[in-house]
């Protein structure tokens, strides 16, 4: 069976425009330094400052570990729509617990729980009922939506301990906590990914899953552990989030899971599967977390942020789509 790659190998006779897209992650980089060079200059040096850069890590790194989860998923040719829901019903039950007298270990873990509950059902109905991951978590993302709607009772709970709320405040090295798990965790993965036999795995899955069977690999365990990884990181965000937040609401990050998507899609993992990179994907995500803020600073309106947004995806998806092609040539 062929070997998959992370980045398709460059191949004789290939065009520079090939070239250049078969290389997502350093042309998503160029982007970012452009973008970051022309923000710079358009916010009077107000986008370079420490502590704007300092605010967008502290927000937005919980939410950054939620593409890693997906990047994996996407390789292994699979769709994860419930992972935002996931987020708030993590987020919701950890907060009910808490107020409800539970200490907060258990109300962490049983958050935890929550989450990796909704990734097993995912992983059950897409691994042994054969429902596609699409229809099945868009299914699971209501269910995990309503489910923090009734522990919330559709309001926000605040009142949270004090301890919990010191747990999104704790710095190492002067830096959150989470933001130095984010590092580790994209560094240790990466290394990981292309290394440990186990895990390189999930490119034989989703670059051809009836292959990779016939050669002795449990597609459907793998897919199943996949979707599992990925809502228990959603889990983790949600609750580092809501201990940032002082409080959990039953409407918090709606409509987010389609960033995340298209963060990895934009950083180079592949709708058609077999290929990906959580450094890509955190590169993509971090273009998409540079636009939202760099037009605030400059003063543009908000609603010509998807407009940007949209367009990027667009020409993301087309450098797919070459991507593919190039990949069955």
């Amino acid at each position: 069976m062929k070997e998959p790659q992370s980045s398709p190998p460059k191949a004789a006779g290939d065009s520079p425009l090939r070239s250049l897209l078969a290389r997502r992650e350093m042309i998503v980089l160029l982007l970012l330094l452009l973008i970051a060079v022309t923000l710079q200059v358009a916010s009077n040096g107000l986008f370079l400052q420490s502590r704007n850069l300092s605010v967008m890590a502290d927000r937005k790194a919980p939410e950054a570990l939620v593409t890693i989860g997906i990047t994996f998923l996407l390789i292994a040719n699979q769709f994860d729509l419930s992972v935002a829901s996931v987020m708030a019903f993590s987020g919701a039950t950890t907060a009910w617990m808490l107020v409800n007298g539970f200490p907060m270990v258990v109300s962490i873990l049983g958050g935890l729980a929550a989450g990796v509950l909704i990734g097993c059902l995912n992983g059950f109905l897409v691994t042994r009922l054969q429902i596609p991951s699409f229809i099945t978590t868009l299914g699971t993302m209501y269910i995990a939506r309503s489910g923090a709607q009734v522990i919330t009772h559709g309001r926000p709970i605040g009142g949270l301990p004090e301890d919990f709320i010191a747990l999104g405040k704790i710095q190492v090295f002067g830096l959150p906590w989470y933001f130095i798990l984010l590092v580790v965790c994209v560094l240790v993965l990466t290394f990981l990914l292309k290394k440990q036999k186990s895990l390189y795995k999930i490119f034989f899955v989703g670059n051809n899953a009836k292959a990779a069977s016939m050669v002795g690999i449990r597609n459907m365990r793998i897919t199943w552990n996949l979707f599992m990884v990925s809502a228990f990181i959603a889990a983790i965000a949600g609750i580092i989030l809501t201990s940032k937040s002082y409080s959990a609401s039953p409407i918090a990050f709606e409509r987010m899971e389609m960033r995340y998507i298209a963060a990895c899609v934009i950083g180079g993992a592949s709708i058609s599967g077999g290929q990906g990179s959580i450094i890509g994907s955190i590169l993509g995500f971090l273009l998409i977390v540079l636009i939202g803020n760099g037009m605030t600073l400059i003063g543009i309106s908000p609603y010509w942020e998807n407009v940007i947004f949209g367009s990027i995806l667009a020409i993301a998806a087309i450098a797919d789509a070459y991507s593919t092609g190039r990949r069955r040539e």
